[in-house]
């Protein structure tokens, strides 16, 4: 950007994006921390949990019941072993023993395909309901498994039964009635024997079957509660330094686009003179003449006239009032005659009419000049005092300036009200708030 040239509406430098890093870093940092206490304050909150681990050795299932096409056969894994311990039956007897109603969130189950141990811990903020989580949830599982094979052997010793049924009605069958051929007696007895054959084995199978035990396993280890704990202490502070710099960053996207101190007005109005003024006084309150010197000079040296003292893009208020009454003050104590108009009393394209008997300058608050009675006000008095804070955005400053050019008008000087205050205190002494 060259010196003297106001700043293009849509120019964007690197140094822009350089100075909203560096101012924004302020702000990151300090959101990171209060975010990072936050979360370091959850953590504190958060009550420390014990835990009970118990371990379970899940036995083969008996050759006889995983015999494969036979009816009602299932193979055994330890993934449906693993379903079976977190099954509803079991949830309803480990929530009788602890009286907790959600189980699910305080176990934790390890199940690797590759052995044939299931693991369960069972997390709880209560010592005893934590010891009796993980015992009941292996001792009911066994229970479950057992009743599971006595039943699966009850019905494979029942279709060994129909099967022998079976084969006695074809034994029957076989009986020689009437004459028969040698031939046709010797098949029958062949067949009769074979009958007789099948229906001893099954008599055996059924005899092992039910003679066999439906182990379901054992519990190896019941472990006591470990020591109070909390659970992933470090994710709240992590998680609160994260949100945190997220609100960080935001708040300084924000900040970014503001005007924050008098060198953001300089730099975006290059040439122009800026007037520092806080919104009240830090201490006893006066009309401070030299301070609006770069301003005054200005416009003394336009000789009698009209000067707008307006913001860029909103409505005159309080401290634009204040700041065209303190501008009017130095420009009396200069020497020369000044007023200060409302423009919602004058009429509608007018500006008011100065004496012709004396140089005067008479100051117009009046509406932003991005807007269009603004700007044609503006254009009128051909004399402009921006009035900005640290909140206004620069892209309205930018935009005030240039609509201030398009329309003819000067741009004498940037007053930057900023945010120091005495409670108490005001702008102007009472006597001078008012000139007109």
């Amino acid at each position: 950007m060259k010196p003297g040239r106001p700043a293009r509406v849509d120019a964007i430098e690197l140094s822009a994006y350089l100075r909203a890093i560096r101012r924004g870093s302020v702000a990151v940092v300090v959101c990171a921390l209060v975010g990072a206490i936050a979360g370091v304050g959850w953590m504190i909150r958060t009550p420390k949990v014990y835990s009970s681990t118990s371990a379970v050795l899940v036995s083969d299932v008996p050759l006889y019941l995983a015999r494969k096409g036979e009816r009602g056969a299932k193979w055994f894994t330890i993934d449906t072993e693993a379903s079976r311990l977190v099954s509803e039956p079991v949830l309803d007897a480990t929530r009788k023993a602890t009286g907790e109603l959600n189980i699910r969130a305080h176990v934790h189950l390890a199940a690797v395909p590759t052995t044939k141990v299931l693991k369960v811990t069972y997390q709880s903020t209560d010592k005893v309901a934590a010891q009796r989580g993980a015992a009941t949830m292996t001792q009911t599982y066994l229970q479950l498994r057992r009743a599971d094979l006595e039943k699966r052997r009850d019905d494979r010793v029942e279709l060994i039964g129909q099967q022998i049924a079976t084969l006695n009605a074809r034994l029957d069958e076989t009986v020689v009635k009437g004459k028969a051929s040698a031939g046709k007696i010797a098949e029958q007895r062949a067949s009769r024997a074979a009958i007789i054959q099948q229906i001893a084995a099954r008599q055996t199978e059924s005899r092992q079957v039910r003679t066999t035990s439906a182990y379901p396993g054992q519990v190896l280890r019941i472990g006591g509660t470990t020591q109070p704990r909390r659970i992933n202490p470090f994710v709240p502070p992590v998680d609160g330094l994260v949100l945190g710099g997220l609100a960080g960053l935001l708040v300084a996207y924000i900040r970014s686009s503001r005007l924050g101190r008098a060198s953001d007005v300089s730099r975006l109005v290059p040439g122009r003179s800026v007037v520092t003024l806080p919104k009240h006084w830090i201490g006893p309150p006066g009309v401070r003449v030299h301070t609006w010197d770069p301003i005054t000079i200005g416009v003394l040296g336009i000789g009698a006239g009209t000067v707008m003292v307006a913001p860029p893009d909103d409505q005159p208020g309080e401290a634009e009032r204040s700041a065209a009454d303190q501008l009017s003050a130095a420009l009396r104590s200069h020497g020369r005659e000044s007023r200060v108009v409302d423009q919602s009393v004058l009429p509608a394209d007018a500006i008011p009419a100065l004496d012709p008997h004396q140089a005067s300058t008479v100051l117009v608050t009046g509406e932003g000049v991005n807007s269009e009675p603004g700007s044609v006000l503006a254009a009128l008095t051909k004399n402009v005092v921006l009035i900005v804070t640290p909140k206004t955005r620069q892209r309205a400053l930018i935009n005030a300036v240039h609509r201030a050019g398009e329309v003819g008008a000067e741009v004498q000087g940037v007053v930057l009200l900023t945010r120091f205050a005495r409670p108490g205190g005001r702008f102007m002494p009472a006597v001078l708030r008012r000139s007109t």
